[in-house]
């Protein structure tokens, strides 16, 4: 095919210009898709090398004394770059650094052809969870066992190449004819490689794809209904003597079967709720198997009785979990087939005619969405979802998928030429068609708002995940504004590089007067603009008068006042934006309507309806911005509670306008609960003292016949868990917060140096983490990597899987990492709470369900400040013990919990777990000696 150099240098740093230099260079030649030369060698930087360098790459100053200077290789590797392409895993990097290292030298730099792995390996895999090369390496079973040196770098990534092109030249015609129009637009120089594969393909047939409108889909597949109309459905208790219960027989399906008596007792519990037509409630300790114990009962009350059972979680994590492995463990110690359907809200889910819009015509049109199109045109060949859970898109493209995303006006009718391949449509007439509907708190909530239009009809429900419900339910019953959101729609409405803000060819369909009155558009736009600007500088100064404190995200927040005098010039204006808005409103409907008449009446291209469609997509999201700021800003609700958030880093107008309900739970009471026949709530986590009140008034369930039940956890946690106070730790309330702060980070730091890291250590407030991280960074060497939220990244997922990389790692979490973390086995062996994880009380929707307990005589501490306090420590504590072979400690620094009678309340909802209380020097023998299998015995007794 063609000649590839694959290169990789280890350098001192990342600046040339600044003095670093390259340590090490090598590369393999790749030609016919074999490596056919190899080349590697040190080279002496004549400066030293930064301890972390060494650290990094194993290559320390000996290594490069004697090795030759980078102009004494430079002829070797010149010569064979001559008329090769090069290629390199980030290959920006690494060529800039070899043309400036070469211009140094005296030569010429390279200019020939370029190919980056990165950029193709997005491509080419694009539902690959990480691109970098460890991890490409470790998916394709590579050989590369030392990362960070050149030469394994050089080598996986020429094999990683070739697994590139492997792909790509097994994607059909249309794939690679798309790939090869889009290719000018990337940074790698693969257009004409393209076209090698493009010219064998023209004469082979291809039946394995869904060729339509000049785009390859996979062909969809369908329910298999064989065996169904035969099967004997069992009762539970027959199923459960067939199964669960026969362990040698499970033995054969699982050969790591364990019979759990929780999770058999949660079966019959939940049959008996269902017979029963009743609520039902279950905590289920980790390790019970809930999700097996619920799916069970459910599947076979949906078969017996031809009808949907639906089972709602939180996060997506658990969805996938129940997809991908639980439903599959179902299916193999079932004796008949069942048909499930994972359902998710619209925007999930690709809009194939939108897709095919922006292919043809893109205003906005940049490196990164061509990059994602690239991404979707080759995940299209695989996917059967169109769900974007499956794809890695682009960092921040966040944007471009809200614009070929499924929504209310894209492919809702049998019109639209995509509908019988349209993957929402698809997902629904799976759902119809399904015994077990998969789906989320959230579109559970949106449905409810919607008036049930979104799942299709059901009358029993899981909740799993069921502590998540209320705050979920508020959400979707609430709504959010910012400044950006508008702005930008507005920005793609009237903004042009060249000439009007109407597509030429929709704007020739025009007469004069409609013309004319596009003209009016583009003015009424500048001046929404300007009137928008200034409400938000309004809004920022009635923050920053009358601000409120910090959120635990590190957000200034303030609840609105309608009454006060500051918030009154913010009406004004905003008054002033409901004009100008209304009469753009006016203007665009009268342009669509003209449109939409000229159009349907002469024949159009497709470009016509695809402007057509974009101009519709765009008043669309005007028409909901409008809905959430007359609802945010110009009339309030009088249950409901409006605030306003600030971002600390950024313009002034950087905020965001927010309300929800204070309470939810009549509507759940009357919307929800009592139009379903059978439900059963379930979660590690429902109760507080040992009893579900908090979450049956939390969630309107007192008036209804509920039954509970607890199912406690198969864990041996006083022999897996070390449960530990210091007692040295000062109180916040009598030394104060930077005195405390100190204290904190000694402890973290002393216990780390016993754990060696495999440390999470939770915080309430991001402020406190913040001040911790920056002492903790100065008290840690090189051998421990500190990881922060909010200071690397605001991911979970990313911050976690660089905590598992390190063997000395500390992470640093807020809210977000009380719960949802899953880090099982030796990657983590400690938990630090830095304080017990009470709300913040300038929290605005606790602030105000806080505000409506005392104004109906109750105790906002007893009935909500401490509840929800517990059942987030409980989940916190829950992070440590995964699995029956984990082992660890978990470290409360917040004393209250020993010495106030509120105290107890977390220590008796967990396990029974013995509580030390002893001095910092004492409990560092004692995690010594826990972590030492000879020493463990009795360690929770001494």
């Amino acid at each position: 095919m063609n000649r590839f150099v694959v290169l990789d240098v280890e350098t001192t740093g990342v600046a040339y210009s600044r003095g670093d230099r390259i340590i090490q260079l090598a590369y393999s030649v790749v030609e016919q898709e074999e490596i056919v030369h190899r080349y590697s060698t040190y080279i002496n930087p004549e400066r030293s090398i930064p301890s972390f360098i060494q650290s990094l790459t194993n290559i320390s100053e000996s290594f490069v004394e004697d090795a030759p200077s980078f102009a004494e290789v430079a002829p070797k590797l010149l010569q064979d770059l001559d008329g090769a392409y090069f290629v390199a895993h980030n290959a920006e990097f690494d060529m800039g650094f070899i043309n400036e290292a070469l211009e140094d030298a005296g030569y010429p730099p390279f200019k020939g052809p370029m190919i980056d792995t990165v950029e193709l390996s997005r491509i080419a895999f694009p539902t690959q969870d990480s691109f970098r090369l460890s991890q490409l390496a470790e998916s394709f079973q590579m050989n590369h066992l030392e990362p960070h040196r050149a030469d394994s770098d050089a080598e996986a990534t020429a094999l990683l190449l070739m697994e590139i092109f492997q792909t790509f030249s097994k994607l059909p015609l249309l794939t690679l004819q798309q790939l090869e129009r889009i290719s000018k637009d990337l940074k790698s120089d693969i257009g004409s490689i393209l076209m090698i594969w493009i010219n064998k393909k023209m004469t082979v047939k291809e039946d394995d794809f869904d060729a339509f409108h000049g785009i390859a889909l996979k062909h969809e597949t369908s329910f298999d209904e064989q065996e169904r109309a035969e099967a004997d459905i069992p009762s539970v208790e027959k199923f459960l003597k067939q199964t669960l219960n026969n362990e040698d027989h499970m033995k054969t399906l699982i050969p790591e079967y364990e019979r759990r008596s929780g999770q058999v007792e949660m079966v019959e519990f939940i049959d008996r709720i269902f017979q029963e037509n009743s609520i039902g409630l279950v905590e289920a300790g980790t390790g019970t198997g809930k999700t097996l114990a619920y799916l069970i009962p459910s599947a076979l009350y949906a078969l017996k009785h031809g009808e949907s059972v639906v089972i709602s979680t939180e996060t997506i994590q658990l969805q996938e979990q129940i997809v991908k492995k639980e439903l599959p463990v179902l299916q193999d110690i079932l004796s008949f087939p069942i048909r499930s359907a994972l359902l998710k809200g619209r925007s999930h889910y690709l809009c194939l005619q939108k897709f095919e819009n922006l292919l043809h015509n893109d205003l906005a049109d940049s490196y990164d969405r061509s990059l994602s199109k690239a991404q979707i045109l080759v995940w299209l060949t695989s996917t059967t979802t169109g769900d974007v859970e499956e794809l890695s898109l682009a960092a921040g493209n966040t944007r471009f998928w809200s614009e070929v995303a499924s929504d209310g006006s894209s492919c809702s009718s049998p019109s639209c030429p995509w509908f019988s391949r349209c993957f929402y449509q698809r997902a629904r007439k799976k759902s119809r068609q399904a015994d077990i509907i998969v789906t989320n708190h959230s579109l559970l909530c949106s449905d409810l708002v919607a008036d049930h239009q979104l799942i299709p009809g059901y009358s029993t429900l899981i909740i799993d995940e069921a502590h998540h419900l209320e705050d979920t339910a508020t959400r979707q019953f609430g709504d959010k504004l910012d400044y950006l959101t508008l702005t930008q729609l507005l920005n793609d409405l009237t903004s042009r590089e060249k000439g009007p803000w109407l597509p030429e060819n929709l704007r020739n369909r025009l007469d004069e007067k409609q013309i004319n009155e596009s003209k009016q558009i583009e003015e009424h736009a500048k001046i929404l603009r300007q009137e928008w600007n200034d409400l938000f500088l309004l809004i920022n100064q009635y923050i920053t008068k009358s601000m409120s404190g910090k959120n635990e995200t590190g957000r200034l927040s303030k609840v609105i006042h309608p009454n006060d005098d500051l918030w009154s010039k913010v009406l004004e204006a905003a008054k002033r934006c409901d004009v100008v808005v209304k009469q753009l409103f006016v203007k665009l409907n009268h342009i669509l309507q003209s449109l939409e008449d000229v159009i349907q009446d002469n024949l159009s291209s497709s470009e016509d309806q695809g402007d057509l469609d974009w101009l519709y997509t765009i008043y669309s999201q005007l028409e909901q911005q409008y809905v959430n700021f007359h609802k945010l800003v110009l009339y309030h609700e009088e249950d409901s509670v409006y605030w306003l958030e600030l971002e600390t880093r950024g313009p002034k107008q950087s905020i965001s306008i927010q309300g929800c309900p204070i309470d939810i739970s009549e509507k759940l009471a009357d919307k929800f609960f009592a139009k379903k026949d059978r439900v059963i709530l379930t979660s590690a986590t429902l109760t507080v003292n040992g009893k579900f009140n908090y979450m049956m008034r939390r969630l309107g369930l007192e008036d209804f016949p509920v039954e509970t039940k607890q199912v406690d956890s198969p864990f041996a946690w006083d022999t897996q868990v070390s449960f530990m106070v210091p007692e040295d730790m000062p109180l916040i309330q009598e030394a104060g917060e930077e005195a405390y702060i100190e204290a904190a980070a000694m402890q973290i730091f002393r216990i780390a140096h016993v754990t060696k890291g495999k440390m999470l250590v939770l915080f309430t407030s991001y402020d406190m983490l913040k001040r911790t991280y920056r002492l903790l960074k100065t008290m840690f060497d090189d051998s421990f990597m500190l990881i922060a939220q909010g200071v690397q990244t605001k991911s979970r997922s990313k911050l976690t899987k660089n905590f598992q990389q390190f063997d000395q790692a500390i992470l640093l979490g807020t809210s977000s990492f009380w719960e949802g973390v899953d880090i099982p086995g030796s990657d983590l062996s400690a938990i630090v709470m830095a304080r017990l994880p009470f709300s913040p009380p300038n929290d605005p929707v606790f602030k105000a369900r806080s505000d409506r307990l005392k104004q109906e005589g109750e105790s906002p501490f007893m009935k909500l400040a401490l509840p929800q306090a517990v059942l987030r420590f409980k989940q916190g504590f829950g992070r440590l013990i995964r699995r029956s072979s984990d082992r660890g400690i978990v470290v409360v620094l917040d004393r209250r919990i020993v010495n106030t009678r509120y105290g107890k309340s977390f220590t008796k909802s967990l396990p029974d777990i013995p509580l030390i209380e002893e001095s910092m020097s004492e409990m560092e023998d004692r995690i010594e000696k826990w972590f030492q299998p000879n020493l463990i015995e009795n360690v929770n007794k001494e």
